[in-house]
């Protein structure tokens, strides 16, 4: 399941890393990103067809890009971040955590 959970990880960043670049000049960016756009979704595909329970990976991509792309917004571009979204993010840690437990 650590395999997934690492290709998971690493498309995340991809996806993040590609919006970030379609903020620029639009036709060239999406020139650009065509192909990391193809790379991610690959990883995404192959975590979800290959891994033991659908259910259980899908959660987890899900909760890493949202966890990921938070972090990267507080940490990278200074967004303002609320108490909310500081629960929220815990409540999707806990999820993983009693996900895995199961």
């Amino acid at each position: 399941m650590l395999n997934y959970i690492i290709a998971v990880t690493i498309a995340a960043l991809i996806q993040i890393g590609t919006i970030y670049l379609l903020r620029e000049n639009i036709l060239k960016s999406i020139v650009y990103s065509i192909p990391i756009v193809l790379i991610y979704q690959i990883l995404f595909l192959w975590s979800y067809t290959n891994a033991p329970k659908f259910i259980v990976i899908w959660f987890i991509a899900t909760a890493l890009t949202s966890s990921l792309a938070f972090l990267a917004g507080y940490f990278f571009w200074k967004e303002h971040v609320s108490i909310y979204n500081v629960i929220g993010i815990a409540l999707i840690v806990v999820g993983v955590i009693l996900l895995r437990l199961k």
